[in-house]
């Protein structure tokens, strides 16, 4: 009973090791990826917000500085002021 147990505890810290150790090697690659940031006009930032059209949580992607655009229905989103 002693083995399974230590077996159990064993591959229980791998585990852990893993789920914890990919999320900190993706946060460091977007420090990285920061200071170079530059936006295209066809890549973005995509967030979730609410769109009035679709009535819904939808995917809306940025096309500039806090304008954004849904990708369902196409509306544009201002969310400065």
């Amino acid at each position: 009973m002693s083995w399974v147990s230590f077996i159990t505890g064993g591959m229980t810290v791998i585990m852990a090791y893993a789920v914890f150790s990919t999320g900190a090697e993706e946060d460091e690659e977007l420090v990285t990826e920061d200071s170079d940031l530059v936006i295209n006009e066809g890549s973005g930032r995509h967030v979730t917000l609410s769109c009035q059209t679709c009535r819904k949580l939808k995917r809306h992607r940025e096309i500039r500085p806090n304008v954004f655009q849904c990708c369902k229905c196409k509306r544009h989103v201002d969310i400065s002021a």
